[in-house]
């Protein structure tokens, strides 16, 4: 099966350095696809792609003009190779069997919703600075329970690995969600509703909560593979905006009043 994996990113490099080693360590034997999506057009970031060491990487630019990660996501689908897409935000650091998983997990008109452990700001810039590896914390993980709660984490539950039949009896049966930060679907099945909505220019809503709908529409299942596929998220600052929240609703309202999961503003336009 080919694959490619999708890296949402906005101009920060250095957790992009992050994730490429990350994927570069992959317990995965087979050669995939690395497309870095782009929402910007950034000179920082084309020097160091192009500065990079690996093969089989992609780099997807568009102009910089606001929040448009939908049609960044999108550039990214339409010159992928993949029959698996797996879709990674730019501050999500991969463990070290998440390709594996995936591929072992997929399924037509089945959605693999991974889940994130949000690191506490120290932890984060230890990462950063290369004070620890992220394999070291993946492979001695509650060890490091303490410091992680001492620093504020978030959702530690979601870094704890589970061998596959612990991990089919304890979400056997059970459904999930999608988290735009870590997920994974056939190629097919995202082409069928036309990508991801590029009306939503806004944060939140359009890469997940709506993308989610019209998969179910369009007769897809969520399962859940979390404590499979996990990724840690680097601390930064979030600022919530009503605004920007309402504005996504409006669009994702008009979605749901249609009931149609093939999306006008997509892929093809």
């Amino acid at each position: 099966m080919k694959v490619s994996v999708v890296i949402a990113i906005y101009k920060d490099t250095e957790a992009l350095a992050l994730i490429l080693e990350a994927l570069n360590e992959q317990t995965y034997q087979k050669n995939f696809e690395i497309i870095i999506a782009e929402d910007g057009q950034n000179k920082k970031v084309k020097d160091f792609i192009t500065n990079l060491p690996y093969q089989n990487i992609i780099h997807t630019t568009q102009e910089d003009n606001g929040w448009q990660k939908n049609k960044s996501l999108n550039n990214a689908i339409k010159v992928s190779s993949g029959e698996l897409l797996i879709f990674l935000d730019g501050d999500c650091i991969p463990y070290s069997n998440l390709v594996e998983n995936y591929v072992k997990n997929t399924h037509k008109k089945t959605i693999l919703c991974g889940r994130r452990v949000d690191l506490g700001q120290k932890y984060a810039t230890q990462l950063r600075n290369k004070e620890y590896q992220l394999k070291e914390i993946e492979n001695n993980y509650f060890r490091h329970y303490f410091k992680m709660m001492k620093d504020g984490v978030r959702h530690y539950e979601e870094g704890i690995r589970l061998p596959k039949i612990l991990h089919k009896l304890k979400y056997r049966n059970k459904r999930s969600h999608i988290l735009g930060c870590n997920f994974a679907l056939n190629k097919e099945d995202i082409l069928e509703i036309n990508g991801f909505n590029e009306d939503y220019v806004t944060p939140s809503v359009g890469e997940d909560t709506d993308i989610e709908y019209r998969l179910i529409k369009s007769g897809c299942i969520m399962k859940p593979t979390r404590n499979l596929t996990n990724v840690v998220h680097l601390y930064h600052n979030i600022t919530y905006n009503t605004t920007d929240h309402e504005k996504s609703m409006q669009v994702f309202q008009q979605t749901q009043q249609s009931q149609n999961y093939f999306c006008k503003n997509g892929l093809i336009q």
